[in-house]
């Protein structure tokens, strides 16, 4: 993605993705994200020496023209390339941390739910089982193969290019229990009886 984006891109995703929390949370929510997310930032990659270290690596543009010319514009073109794809990173890393946060967030809400899904899968297993009813192999592995995929859009989500509501944490939980139900009801020899 930082090949094919800008930084100026990334930025206004950001942007856009503090706009889309705001509408859903309010100001106040979108400022304290927005700060958490920089302190953060700067946590990690500022204040390591990390960003330091990669602005080592990038060329300015004094530097790019004295290269450019014993060496040809081709020098030029790949230095702008390294160049955008440092600052690309570099706020790709930031609304991934935006996002990151925005899950956390999200926990004390959807922490309830979870545990209602597993219990609602539990009782479903135990109902079955008091009818002699069949557990479904079959439905389990497929259960247990959606789940997986399920379990991966999070981290989609967190390097997503483009701007993504809040909104779509509750969304990704309400559809992931659909298969953490099926899996726990049909869970033949893994759970006790």
């Amino acid at each position: 993605v930082p090949l094919f984006s800008s930084p100026a891109k990334q930025w206004s995703n950001a942007k856009v993705e503090l706009g889309l929390i705001a509408s859903v949370f309010g100001e106040r929510e979108a400022r304290d994200v927005a700060a958490d997310a920089e302190k953060t930032y700067n946590m990690i990659f500022v204040e390591t020496g990390l960003i330091a270290t990669t602005r080592r690596a990038y060329v300015t543009e004094q530097e790019q023209r004295k290269s450019s010319m014993p060496m040809g514009g081709g020098v030029y073109s790949t230095v702008a390339i390294t160049n955008n794809y440092l600052d690309t990173i570099a706020a790709m890393i930031y609304v991934s941390i935006l996002r990151v946060r925005m899950m956390f967030g999200w926990l004390p809400f959807v922490f309830p739910f979870l545990l209602g899904v597993i219990s609602e899968g539990y009782s479903r297993r135990k109902i079955k089982y008091s009818e002699f009813g069949e557990y479904g192999a079959t439905v389990f592995t497929g259960a247990i193969h959606l789940g997986v995929i399920l379990l991966m859009l999070p981290v989609f989500y967190t390097l997503a290019p483009f701007p993504i509501t809040p909104l779509f944490i509750p969304v990704w939980i309400l559809a992931a229990g659909v298969p953490i139900v099926i899996a726990i009801s049909n869970a033949n020899q893994v759970l006790p009886r």
